[in-house]
């Protein structure tokens, strides 16, 4: 079912489930004139580093999206923190809308959860997967398996 990559680096899973729209997101005239699929991502992980001393790490996936224009990475969206486990199945989805024409690079950024704080600088970076939306949706069962670098 998945195409199991030899490397050591743990992987990260990406599913997607997808519906035909056109016009997601904020409307205006060229939005709505260029034809998209909302896509549902979900994350899963396994083998994570255990960056916590008594317990095991409490992680969380943030997606990051890379702007077409001006190239600068965007917060999207964050995953629940899921406490104590190296192998999160998160249940918060990422909502996307996939353009057939346009290259939308993502970045998955997991962190082990230290505190209550928003501020991803106050906990321990665990690793991150870069790959496309075009990638998730294109892979085998739109799934998609990448090592964590």
């Amino acid at each position: 079912m998945w195409a199991l990559d030899k490397s050591t680096a743990p992987p990260l899973k990406m599913d997607s489930r997808y519906t035909s729209t056109a016009g997601i997101g904020d409307l205006n005239q060229l939005s709505a004139a260029i034809p998209a699929t909302r896509v549902e991502v979900s994350v899963s992980c396994r083998n994570l580093l255990d960056r916590d001393t008594f317990s095991k790490s409490d992680p969380i996936c943030v997606l990051y999206v890379q702007g077409v224009g001006n190239k600068e990475w965007r917060e999207f969206g964050r995953t629940e923190v899921i406490d104590n486990t190296l192998n999160p199945d998160f249940v918060r989805k990422f909502i996307l809308d996939y353009f057939f024409e346009e290259r939308e690079n993502l970045r998955f950024d997991l962190y082990d959860v230290d505190s209550k704080s928003p501020n991803l600088s106050k906990h321990d970076f665990l690793g991150q997967v870069f790959c496309t939306l075009g990638e998730i949706v294109g892979s085998q069962g739109s799934r998609l398996e990448k090592p964590i670098v």
